[in-house]
């Protein structure tokens, strides 16, 4: 009995790491896939098809998109469209806002969705100019988004991605696979992207990460479960265990939010530093990305080596390996330090 309790117990463990390994490592069935499976087969059973054709989303008397498209194949019964060779406009708040070309793309009658194949898509100001960005794109193995560095202070976003969906349930653009996100001096890297239309909101998750890379200095890189980039105020918000690393000092808060105008991180809840020989702690903090400033607030306190400071406010600066005090303050000073 305790033999064949064994062959059972290794059995199930084999089926379990099978299970997790699939999970893990096979590749799901992407977007582009989902595309071009379901047009071969709309090639066959389609009720109906198109050339030169024009779609759009109404509902409430409000406008979402509109696609227009060079060829498209549409299947009654299951309610969906495909097209082939598709150029649309996605609209915000009745006004046309994001502009896109793709050269397959789905459109779900029933649920309500679309789903784009290779789209490069483009902020409507830039309607005069892409034509020359995109003749300078390369093919790209993941999805490239580019956000003006301050809001409304330069030329525009638009991306290149491997894929794109919208459903009109939460009317959120997403985007999965490989994504690199460039805002200025910020690069965001991350499993899925998800935003409005406009792009004015804008969330990265899974294995997300972001690196600030200031003109001078080392950049600090931040990791958290999400982030999400708010270009009406230029902020970036990290949550879920955010975390920031720069060379070897290692920074972590409950709230983290980058303000990319003045190019300063605003930290605050449990603040903790640790760098080398120096140890601090407080309530908040103000970490400069250049000239690597840190300033600590709140019942801070700071310990460089046997030394032991505390006060209202604790300035440790990165570059130089060095600690200060500001505001009202205790200073610890050990005996060797008196003898010296």
């Amino acid at each position: 009995m305790s033999f064949l309790r064994n062959i059972i117990l290794v059995v199930a463990l084999v089926f379990i790491c099978t299970i997790f390994y699939w999970a893990i490592f096979i590749p799901k069935e992407e977007v582009s896939q989902k595309i071009y499976q379901t047009i071969k087969e709309q090639e066959k059973r389609a009720d109906l098809s198109f050339k030169q054709v024009t779609f759009e989303e109404n509902a409430g008397g409000i406008k979402y998109w509109q696609l227009v498209a060079e060829t498209a194949m549409i299947n009654n019964d299951q309610g969906i469209a495909s097209l082939k060779n598709a150029q649309g406009t996605f609209f915000k708040g009745g006004k046309p806002s994001l502009r896109f070309r793709s050269p397959a793309a789905l459109w779900n009658m029933k649920a309500k969705e679309i789903y784009l194949d290779r789209p490069i898509g483009y902020d409507i100001v830039l309607e005069g100019k892409i034509s020359r960005i995109i003749s300078a794109l390369k093919n790209q193995p993941l999805s490239i988004f580019n956000l003006p560095e301050i809001y409304k202070n330069g030329p525009g976003y638009w991306f290149q991605a491997k894929n794109l969906s919208w459903k009109l349930q939460d009317q959120e653009l997403q985007c999965t696979g490989g994504i690199v996100l460039n805002k200025g001096e910020v690069t965001g890297r991350a499993d899925k992207l998800s935003g409005d239309v406009a792009l004015e909101t804008v969330q990265l998750e899974g294995n997300a990460t972001l690196t600030i890379k200031p003109l001078l200095g080392s950049p600090a890189t931040v990791e958290a479960a999400a982030f999400e980039i708010q270009s009406l105020t230029n902020t970036i918000l990290a949550r879920g265990n955010p975390r920031i690393k720069w060379e070897n000092a290692m920074i972590t808060a409950n709230e983290v939010k980058y303000f990319q105008p003045g190019k300063q991180f605003h930290l605050s809840g449990n603040v903790q530093l640790s760098f080398q020989e120096i140890q601090a702690a407080g309530a908040g903090a103000v970490y400069s990305v250049f000239p690597q400033q840190f300033i600590l607030s709140g019942k801070a306190w700071a310990r460089q080596g046997d030394n032991n400071l505390s006060g209202d406010r604790i300035v440790v600066y990165l570059k130089e390996k060095k600690i200060s005090l500001a505001g009202r303050s205790r200073v610890v000073i050990t005996e060797e330090e008196i003898k010296k």
